[in-house]
């Protein structure tokens, strides 16, 4: 309950314009993303990664925190002065959702959807054909405080609720201090998040491994997206375990 009261004091801080004051530190979690900057741009300093470079996180929509179908993880850690006082970070929503149904990544099927409840409280709205209001802001950045935010992941499944997994793409994009682009920071490159839906956690790394057979349709970015299985599947178990160990 305390972390969503200060979500909605950021919130409305967010929307009035005003700079959020510093707050004490908060560990950076495992499993969350991290973001920083290279040369100017936005950069994903951890996650699973691709032989292309692209980062891959993971979230369960049934880690029971949020009910059977949401899920506040991964969320969004940046060390303090990472980012200019006053920057507003937001996320971009890219392709379509992805579904696993057991052997292989397809476009989900309809009516199926999962939304992004983003800092303002509106959704941005994943589907098999595409995104709806695809932008939406993650926080603002202050003067000697981490960014670190959690946004809600929900699934609205089809019919039947089948057992699966879930794939969607972000890009973490910047803003002025006022929420007007361009922001001072070049755009990340897309980064992916699979959602488990009540698979086994053998059965969901090894979707996470799959990631490579899907179509760019479903991830959309050049070329064969190939990942490492073994390495992920590995550090994936270990992350999860670190999780609940926390």
């Amino acid at each position: 309950m305390k972390r969503f009261l200060q979500r909605g004091l950021a919130t409305a801080l967010l929307m009035a314009g005003v700079a959020i004051a510093p707050q004490p530190a908060l560990a950076q979690h495992a499993g969350d993303i991290f973001p920083g900057l290279l040369s100017g741009r936005i950069v994903i300093e951890n996650g699973l990664v691709a032989p292309n470079g692209r980062k891959l996180f993971e979230g369960d929509f049934r880690d029971f925190a949020n009910g059977p179908f949401a899920t506040d993880d991964p969320g969004f850690d940046a060390a303090a002065e990472t980012f200019a006082n006053g920057t507003q970070i937001w996320f971009r929503g890219v392709g379509n959702l992805g579904f696993w149904n057991g052997s292989a990544w397809v476009n989900a099927p309809s009516p199926a959807t999962v939304t992004v409840t983003d800092a303002f409280g509106e959704l941005t709205t994943f589907s098999g054909s595409g995104v709806l209001r695809p932008e939406g802001p993650v926080g603002q950045a202050a003067s000697g405080a981490e960014l670190h935010e959690h946004l809600l992941f929900s699934l609205v499944p089809g019919p039947g609720s089948p057992i699966g997994a879930y794939l969607l793409a972000l890009q973490l994009t910047s803003r002025t201090t006022i929420g007007t682009q361009p922001g001072p920071y070049d755009d990340s490159d897309p980064f992916y998040i699979a959602l488990n839906a009540g698979l086994g956690i053998d059965a969901f790394e090894a979707a996470v491994a799959a990631v490579g057979a899907v179509s760019t349709t479903v991830i959309p970015v050049p070329g064969s997206l190939v990942l490492l299985a073994g390495g992920l599947v590995s550090l994936g178990v270990a992350a999860r375990r670190r999780r609940r160990l926390a």
